[in-house]
């Protein structure tokens, strides 16, 4: 198949190199050019990769050799340029998050269904080893009807971190900050493995970072069926954790760092319960097996030639607009539920979340006491 000619918005960037490096050795695509506001890095960086450098936005969607761009500016900025590149004609690869609101992705995915383009999300740790293991076990039903589970997703971030760039940490320009920025990846993960709540309550503060957005999130997640879920968002912790807790009735999933392990147990959990006469308190037998998987580099070439494979094959990308919009949906039920102290149901109102957005852009805090009166 003819290969797939991408140019990087925000080339210059970490993330932008990333993807360059990424899509070299891909036979799915080759690069095409490259954009980025600090022209003088630019032109450098074009130059050495031996492709063009197109000065701005415009001059890149008018390529015809560019059948599809990657976004990997800051967020603020992914609603706008979509529109633009989707109204080009060309498909769009957006790094995460997907936008700054629910109601900006929706516009995204609009656009894309309206010109038949491809609209895909770079949520590179679908594509690890352990997320795609985990993926299969919940598949093969090697933890049965799931009825608990947790997620911790803690990144420490100095205050450096957030007085280095003027557009991190402020609701005018970020729209959030632990849950949209730092752990947007691990709640698209956990949801795909565990599904959509149909509702959220949760809490949001400000520990101890001098910002205006949270560095401290908390929620409980409730869904069809009964089954409950507990989520954790922070840059305050120290060591940093990531841990995935999924509990069924054949057994336990769980994800430490990245380190797999399956607890098979010997009876389910219903049958043991409703059998064992004895008055004791020990559960039912189980055995383990944790999977030595290793750290895995490199997650983002096998995300994008997914997408471009997906565009010679007429096909969806795996991780579409709508899907990659999912945990955009979590963010802005957990942040309006903490601003409320409500609780929130899923999908959440666009309306009064826009709403929201705008008086902590106005007041560039979190409400006192994490209380926002309704409108």
């Amino acid at each position: 198949m003819e290969q797939i000619g991408l140019a990087i918005i925000g080339s210059t960037g970490v993330i932008g190199k990333t993807h360059i490096d990424a899509i070299d050795g891909l036979s799915s695509c080759r690069l095409v050019g490259l954009n980025a506001r600090r022209q003088g890095p630019l032109y450098q960086q074009a130059s050495e990769l031996g492709v063009r450098a197109y000065p701005t936005l415009d001059d890149l969607l008018i390529e015809p050799e560019i059948d599809a761009v990657i976004i990997a500016t800051p967020h603020p900025s992914h609603r706008d340029i979509t529109l633009k590149a989707i109204g080009s004609g060309k498909h769009v690869l957006v790094e995460k998050p997907m936008s700054v609101t629910p109601s900006e992705s929706d516009e995204m995915i609009e656009a894309a269904r309206r010109s038949n383009l491809s609209l895909g999300v770079l949520f590179n740790n679908r594509f690890r080893r352990q997320a795609q293991l985990m993926r299969e076990l919940i598949d093969k039903n090697a933890v049965g009807k799931i009825y608990r589970a947790s997620m911790v997703t803690a990144m420490f971030r100095s205050q450096d971190y957030y007085d280095r760039l003027d557009w991190r940490g402020t609701w005018e320009y970020e729209g959030g900050g632990a849950l949209i920025n730092q752990g947007i990846h691990a709640i698209d993960m956990f949801q795909w493995l565990v599904g959509m709540p149909k509702s959220v309550f949760g809490v949001v503060r400000t520990l101890k970072h001098s910002i205006e957005v949270e560095d401290y999130a908390s929620a409980i997640l409730e869904y069809e069926g009964g089954a409950l879920a507990t989520l954790q968002c922070d840059t305050v912790q120290a060591p940093n954790k990531q841990r995935i807790e999924i509990y069924g009735e054949n057994g336990a999933l769980e994800m430490d760092d990245w380190n797999v392990t399956l607890h098979h147990l010997d009876t389910p959990l219903q049958e043991f319960l409703e059998n064992d006469k004895t008055i004791r308190f020990i559960p039912p037998g189980s055995n383990s097996e944790t999977f030595e998987l290793g750290i895995e580099e490199g997650t983002h070439a096998p995300a994008i030639d997914d997408f471009c494979r997906a565009i010679q094959e007429g096909r969806d990308p795996a991780i579409t607009g709508e899907e990659g919009s999912k945990s955009q949906e979590l963010v802005a039920a957990i942040t309006l539920s903490g601003c409320t102290g409500e609780r929130v149901s899923i999908p959440v109102d666009r309306t009064r979340y826009d709403s929201l957005i705008g008086q902590l852009k106005q007041t560039g805090r979190l409400p006192d006491r994490s209380y926002y009166p309704s409108q």
